[in-house]
C-alpha cells in the first residue's frame, strides 16, 4: 500500500491531492497561478488535517518537474523536497507533459495512435512532447515554434492527440484528418496514477539534485 500527497503546480491550474494506490482520498485546486504559493502550504495543511492523515503517514511526495510555468516549478519543486528533507521521504517527479499524455491516454475515446500534451511558451511557441499510449516517447520534451508543418511526418502515419492550452493556437493553422484536439482538463487522477506506478518500481529522484525541468533558459 502507498500513501503519496501529490503536488503540481506547473501549470495555470495548481493542484494538490493525497493518493492511496494511486485513488485520489482528498484533492483541492486553484485556478489562479499569481497565488500558487500561498495556496500550497495551506492547501496541504488542510488536506491532510481532513482526512486525519499525518504527514508522517505519507510514503512520499510526488511533485511535477516540468516544462511549464518557471515561478510555479520553482514553488511546487522547493516545497515538495522542503517536505522530503524534513519527513525522510522519497520524492517522485514526474515530467508535467507526460503526466498530461496520461491524462489523455486513460480513455482515449478517440483511439489516437500517439499523444502531444502542449504547454503554452508564448506567441507560437509550445512545450512539448509526444507520446505512446504506454508513455514511451517519440518526442522527447522540448521547446518548439509552431506552423503548418509541426508534426506533418507523423500525422501523416499517426492519428494524434493534442492537449493543454498550448494546442489550441495550434488548431487553426493544421488541416491533417489525423489531428484530435482535447479540451483543457484537470490532470490530478493522471498525476495520481504516474506516482503510484513510480513508487511501486521504486523510481524516486535524488533531493540533492533534483531541479525542475525548465527546458529553456529564463531571463529577468
Amino acid at each position: 500500500m502507498s500513501l503519496i500527497l501529490n503536488i503540481d503546480t506547473s501549470t495555470e491550474n495548481a493542484t494538490v491531492s493525497v493518493a492511496q494506490d494511486g485513488t485520489i482520498i482528498q484533492s483541492a485546486e486553484n485556478n489562479n497561478q499569481k497565488e500558487h504559493a500561498t495556496f500550497l502550504h495551506e492547501t496541504i495543511k488542510i488536506l491532510l488535517a481532513s482526512t486525519s492523515i499525518s504527514m508522517n503517514s505519507i510514503d512520499a511526495i510526488a511533485v511535477t518537474e516540468g516544462p511549464g510555468s518557471y515561478t510555479g516549478l520553482r514553488v511546487g519543486m522547493s516545497t515538495a523536497k522542503g517536505l522530503c528533507y524534513a519527513l525522510q521521504k522519497p520524492l517522485i517527479a514526474i515530467c508535467t507533459l507526460k503526466m498530461m499524455a496520461k491524462d489523455s491516454s486513460i480513455s482515449n475515446a478517440n483511439d489516437a495512435d500517439l499523444f502531444c500534451p502542449m504547454i503554452d511558451a508564448r506567441r507560437m511557441e509550445v512545450f512539448t512532447a509526444v507520446f505512446t499510449n504506454n508513455l514511451e516517447s517519440v518526442l522527447e520534451p522540448c521547446a518548439m515554434i509552431l506552423d503548418e508543418h509541426s508534426f506533418s511526418k507523423i500525422l501523416f502515419e499517426s492519428k494524434i492527440a493534442f492537449s493543454g492550452n498550448g494546442c489550441f493556437k495550434f488548431k487553426p493553422v493544421i488541416t491533417s484528418q489525423n489531428a484530435i484536439f482535447l479540451p483543457n482538463t484537470n490532470y490530478t487522477k493522471a498525476l495520481a496514477l504516474l506516482s503510484f506506478e513510480y513508487h511501486q518500481q521504486g523510481i524516486f529522484s535524488d533531493l540533492a539534485l533534483t531541479e525542475p525541468k525548465y527546458i529553456k533558459e529564463y531571463f529577468i
